[in-house]
């Protein structure tokens, strides 16, 4: 599979510390290759973490020896953090095939190491027609070809994927709770998608940084209904069927827990792995040591029902505020703008429906008089056109008469729900400012 990895990384270097590791932790051996501060003068003795807890603020001790290794290089820090991490990818992911995983500084980190493992200037990525902003600015700056894939509400079209698939090398797909459609493929689309990749040789990138936001807001229970929101019980993904080697996978403790632990774990074939451990050797090191001794001791005072019993909680708390923000639109928007419920995430994803003729900049003098701050969609675009872009060499018009596409805004709902009536009242005024009047839509 040596075809699949990028030149840099056919050039790329082991590790060679790797060799060293087994004599370093080795109590017995004399170790005169270390290129760290003397031990006794790390300036940490022990730590303590309060942990919200369903009883109530827990302390988890952190003992001499654990806050030790937090102090030193993550190679020594990850042990506890990764054989949780491991089995609970093996349980709860179920990944086919000759499979490994790795820590990552979080999911941005692991996005540019994967540009850098797979791909070459020039190369073409296949990516939703719209997907996650930053991905989309690194690989403009990595000079590669950006070509969008059509969606619909279950995620990639399988019969619009195909006819693009031929020299191509990846599609980058964030399947679950989609930043910023919303969306959550559906499952039998994972195969076919799968397969039509496979049959060309084209890498997966799943992006799965929203698979434990699985709210269910878009089912008939009510708002608070606990039994509605998944759990642990989050159904397909690609490395679940990958049988011939070709999907590298992106979890991140950024949506799981939160983004300040700046961590996440990769998950694929082990020479994928392999890859990508030697570009954190010589870039990002897989992560912070300080944040994996203490990830790893709340997983471990968790353990699965402390985990399931907290994602419940964030489920269930991101379907109170989506069900909130969809009253408000239902109640302000319906005339102005287009949406689907959401199934996972944390975002909602607008289309105008009757557009006129209009600025970038007179849109952000919109937003800014009306003083409302929804994300443009066109921010979120592979291809960067009309008004909601304002990059070098972008148009800073969108005109329909130009075949430009229909001006989008994703809105979050992580915020406090009290304030989404107010917000959807000041965004009807942008959408009715930018758009035509209703008899001239009609």
């Amino acid at each position: 599979q040596s075809q699949l990895l990028s030149r840099r990384m056919q050039r790329q270097p082991a590790n060679p510390f790797l060799e060293l590791l087994p004599l370093m932790t080795d109590a017995e051996n004399s170790v005169l290759c270390k290129g760290v501060p003397p031990e006794d003068t790390l300036p940490l003795h022990s730590m303590s973490l309060n942990v919200k807890d369903p009883e109530g603020v827990q302390t988890v001790e952190i003992d001499e020896a654990a806050t030790l290794l937090a102090q030193r290089y993550p190679q020594f820090a990850r042990g506890q953090v990764m054989e949780i991490l491991h089995a609970h990818t093996r349980t709860v992911l179920k990944p086919a095939g000759d499979w490994s995983i790795a820590m990552s500084a979080g999911s941005m980190s692991a996005l540019d190491h994967a540009i850098g493992m797979f791909l070459n200037p020039g190369d073409t990525i296949l990516m939703e027609e719209y997907t996650f902003l930053a991905m989309v600015d690194a690989c403009m700056a990595a000079g590669l070809n950006l070509v969008p894939v059509p969606c619909d509400d279950d995620g990639i079209l399988p019969s619009e994927l195909a006819p693009l698939l031929p020299g191509a090398k990846v599609l980058y797909t964030v399947p679950v709770g989609h930043n910023p459609l919303g969306t959550r493929m559906a499952p039998e689309r994972y195969q076919q998608v799968y397969d039509l990749c496979a049959a060309h040789g084209v890498t997966i990138v799943e992006d799965d940084a929203y698979y434990y936001q699985q709210h269910n807001s878009n089912d008939e229970k009510a708002d608070d209904d606990a039994s509605a929101v998944a759990g642990l019980e989050l159904g397909m993904n690609f490395v679940s069927i990958d049988r011939q080697g070709l999907v590298f996978r992106l979890d991140t403790v950024s949506k799981l827990l939160s983004p300040g632990f700046r961590l996440g774990w990769v998950t694929g074939p082990k020479h994928f792995i392999k890859a990508f451990e030697d570009l954190c050797y010589v870039s990002s090191q897989s992560g912070c040591s300080m944040s994996m001794i203490c990830l790893g001791k709340l997983l471990a005072h968790w353990k699965t029902d402390g985990l399931q019993a907290h994602l419940k909680r964030l489920q269930l708390g991101l379907r109170l505020r989506c069900r909130s923000l969809l009253r408000a639109c239902e109640a302000h928007l319906q005339d102005l703008a287009y949406w689907s419920r959401p199934q996972a995430g944390m975002f909602l994803w607008l289309r105008m429906q009757r557009p006129r003729v209009f600025t970038h900049e007179e849109m952000l003098e919109s937003l800014q008089r009306n003083k409302v701050a929804p994300m443009p969609g066109g921010f979120c675009s592979p291809v960067r056109t009309g008004a909601t872009c304002d990059v070098e060499g972008a148009m800073d018009v969108f005109a329909p008469e130009l075949g430009d596409p229909v001006p989008c805004f994703r809105l979050s709902y992580v915020t406090p729900s009290d304030g989404y009536d107010l917000a959807a009242q000041r965004l009807r005024k942008v959408l009715a400012e930018l758009s035509l009047p209703s008899d001239a839509g009609a």
